[in-house]
């Protein structure tokens, strides 16, 4: 199989050949091992390449398996695989042990997936770029000299380039919706508690965390969603599918919605003209395809993001405190970049009062969004504020770093996503225009909780009407 013909086909695309035997899992796992070989010394998007593994996996794997020799790359944080050490991209955890599998994980072994290796991230996952000092930042196939966002970066890398038709990703504040829009491809954060985050953890950031994929189809992404979606034990949320599959709902008759768009930030300021524009023309196709649209604002309480940063840096403190207590030291100057040592230290002063008064404030913005937009089937919103910045505009390591600096930073870049993480609902990046430059730009959709389903539908409507799976960055398999 040739790269050329691989990278045009989407997951779903090659576990249909691979189930009818017209083609077989390793010839799909050489021409993905092929398109790795090619295009990740350009852009360095893998930390960690297990050819050999993914040979012998493709000799065994299932042909009637929902994913069956699917090529696959899982983010290098949250979730372990049995075969391989999660470094959290810090080193740190640079010789961290590995641990046996997380129950996603098991599940996407059950659909047949093929594992290739890790991507890259930045250290904890905790910015919205991919530029860690550990292992290098990740280039983006659309301009190389802008950023990939984060902090599934190395994913969104990946997959737009064409190495894998979709690979995994985390989102606590964006990790996956940032990304999908910096590199012009389909990013789902989950309902809350729809796909599993265990067993080592009940839930992650406060419940901020969800475990997903980024792909090129929004069928990819339902057919994923499909394989993993469900009650796992001792979750604290027993999430159970809005339709028995994802995938087929996709084909389901169209229905009438009221979507309500939010053109502006949290705290009332405008986004960059070229997102504004491009949020007026999904706006507007929207309506095409027969729904109706609303203007809207945030809620007050939106503006107040700092609040709830407890819940997520804690979980980076506790990481860092379990790693210490393994190597019975903490880590030296060199170990962990500035803002990880800035949240390091935000979390020894940290109180239990803290905690949960962040808890309680997540809790009041998530009743006042209810209370906001409760009469809408689905929220429209830009993913980002602003084009994808240069590499180095968002400072998290320079001598001259401080928590005040980036947060401005980085939120003024991508002040969408967070807030939906706090309310648990689904949240999706799709890939509709371009700037004049060719960059990608990013439209959040967002759906009520657990109902997933509704948003796919309308971003696969959306797909087929732009087109989006036929465009192809500068840097790409073939």
């Amino acid at each position: 199989m040739k790269i050329a013909e691989y990278a045009e086909l989407d997951a779903v695309g090659i576990a249909a050949l691979v189930r009818t035997g017209e083609i077989s899992a390793r010839e799909v796992t050489e021409a993905a091992i092929a398109a790795v070989e090619k295009l990740d010394p350009v852009l360095n998007a893998l930390v960690l390449k297990d050819p050999e593994s993914a040979r012998e996996h493709a000799k065994h794997t299932a042909t009637q398996g929902a994913l069956a020799g699917v090529p696959f790359l899982v983010k290098d944080i949250c979730v372990h695989v049995r075969e391989w050490p999660t470094t959290l991209s810090s080193r740190f955890f640079a010789e961290a042990p590995a641990q046996p599998d997380s129950e996603i994980v098991q599940r996407w072994r059950a659909a047949g997936i093929v594992f290739l290796g890790k991507t890259n991230l930045p250290e904890f996952a905790a910015d919205f770029v991919t530029e860690p000092t550990f292992r290098g930042a990740t280039l983006n196939p659309w301009d190389l000299s802008v950023t990939v966002g984060g902090s599934s970066g190395g994913a969104a890398s990946a997959v737009a380039s064409g190495m894998v038709p979709a690979a995994h990703g985390s989102d606590v504040g964006g990790s996956i919706r940032v990304p999908a829009a910096c590199c012009g491809i389909f990013g789902l954060k989950p309902s809350r508690g729809l796909n599993p985050v265990g067993p080592y953890n009940g839930e992650v950031g406060g419940g901020l965390h969800c475990e997903h994929v980024l792909s090129r189809s929004v069928r990819d992404s339902a057919a994923f969603l499909d394989a993993t979606a469900g009650p796992e034990p001792g979750a604290p949320y027993q999430v159970a599918k809005s339709v028995p599959s994802y995938v087929k709902s996709l084909s389901a008759p169209s229905e009438r919605l009221h979507v309500v768009c939010v053109p502006r930030r949290p705290d009332g300021s405008p986004v960059a003209p070229e997102i504004e524009a491009a949020l007026k023309k999904a706006a507007q196709l929207v309506e095409t395809l027969g729904h109706e649209v609303t203007m809207g604002a945030f809620p007050p309480e939106v503006a107040e993001g700092e609040s709830w940063m407890p819940l997520w840096m804690a979980d980076i403190g506790m990481a860092i405190r379990g790693r210490s207590a393994q190597l019975g030291r903490g880590p030296g100057p060199d170990e962990i970049e500035r803002l990880g040592r800035c949240i390091l230290e935000r979390f020894e002063t940290m109180t239990a009062a803290d905690y949960i008064t962040a808890k309680r404030r997540a809790h009041a913005v998530k009743l006042a969004m209810a209370r906001q937009f409760g009469s809408f089937d689905l929220i429209l919103t830009p993913t980002t504020a602003t084009l994808p910045p240069k590499l180095g505009a968002i400072d998290s390591n320079s001598p001259s770093f401080t928590f005040e600096k980036w947060a401005a930073s980085a939120y003024g870049f991508a002040p969408f996503t967070e807030v939906f993480n706090v309310t648990g609902q689904p949240a999706a990046s799709l890939p509709l225009f371009q700037s004049e430059s060719g960059l990608p730009i990013g439209i959040q959709l967002v759906g009520r909780q657990n109902e997933d389903h509704r948003l796919l539908c309308l971003a696969a409507e959306l797909e087929e009407t732009t087109g989006w799976i036929r465009r192809r960055p500068p840097v790409w398999a073939f």
